[in-house]
């Protein structure tokens, strides 16, 4: 991996704060990546095209915003902080291939953007303080993404890859692996980043194939279901899933379910794999849980 910080591409950011009197808001997480060789392997690791629709969410000062838009992609480059926006407009006003929003991504509406340039790739280094929560907005959405390729804390990065029994094995896991293929493809040291980071950060890259790994035939259930299985990792199933008893849906009907999928109750919910929760989830489906 490199190791030399390369700097070339713009201003240092350090620089860009000091003239301009900005600061990066340690709440938001907002660590730069500067190091252009990191950034154009990670152009790379995106597959990044001519005529690509990409969304980056954080452009922070755009140093992944000009590499993505080098390849001949369209970006669509959403940052929050009025400040740091202010300087992507300075810098990329007239760029007729970088597409600037000023918004909380939160609130942006990914399906409107969606609807007009066609499936769309993510290639972004995720906030920390939001990564897991955007990851879950992107598999929920699964069908109007082809790929999310993104900077994440690595200890976070770990759980949307573990396997099954360990102990970063969790309800994201199980949910992005019923929609999703990801892997970790390269880890980035926090030198590589202004200001530096206490933690390093791991490039994952999240396919949404089309059809979906497994067929799912309630989400919303599966999700409810996988969760209320992770409330609490030392419990058994058995003592766990009493959470989704409601008038409508009484324990025997879920023991049922178990039975008929082949699933022990007196297994812990790390145990089992994606495979294992969505053929329960989709037999309690069919029982009409």
């Amino acid at each position: 991996m490199p190791r030399t910080v390369n700097k070339s591409n713009g201003p240092h950011p350090r620089d860009v704060f000091r003239s301009h009197g900005l600061a990066p808001k340690k709440w938001m997480g907002q660590n730069l990546l500067i190091d252009t060789s990191y950034l154009e392997m990670i152009v790379d690791a995106a597959g990044v095209k001519e005529g690509d629709s990409i969304v980056e969410i954080g452009a922070g000062l755009g140093a992944l915003t000009k590499s993505l838009a080098r390849r001949g992609a369209i970006v669509w480059a959403i940052e929050i902080d009025a400040g740091f926006f202010r300087q992507l407009e300075a810098r990329f006003a007239r760029s007729p291939r970088i597409k600037l929003i000023h918004k909380d991504v939160l609130k942006f509406d990914f399906h409107e953007l969606a609807a007009q340039s066609g499936k769309l790739k993510i290639v972004a280094n995720l906030p920390y303080n939001l990564s897991s929560r955007l990851v879950f907005i992107f598999q929920e959405n699964s069908s109007i993404f082809e790929s999310a390729v993104v900077m994440l804390q690595k200890e976070v990065a770990e759980r949307f890859v573990a396997n099954p029994g360990t102990k970063d094995y969790g309800a994201l896991t199980v949910l992005l692996a019923a929609r999703a293929r990801s892997n970790a493809l390269f880890d980035i040291p926090p030198e590589a980043f202004y200001p530096r980071p206490e933690v390093t950060s791991t490039l994952i890259r999240i396919v949404f194939p089309d059809p979906p790994p497994h067929d799912v035939t309630d989400h919303n259930l599966l999700t409810k279901l996988v969760k209320a299985g992770f409330s609490s990792r030392r419990k058994t199933l058995r003592n766990a899933l009493k959470a989704l008893v409601t008038p409508e849906l009484s324990f025997d009907q879920i023991a049922e379910a178990a039975e008929i999928a082949g699933i022990d109750l007196g297994r812990r919910a790390e145990t089992l794999s994606p495979e294992e929760f969505v053929s329960f989830g989709n037999t309690m489906s069919r029982l009409g849980a």
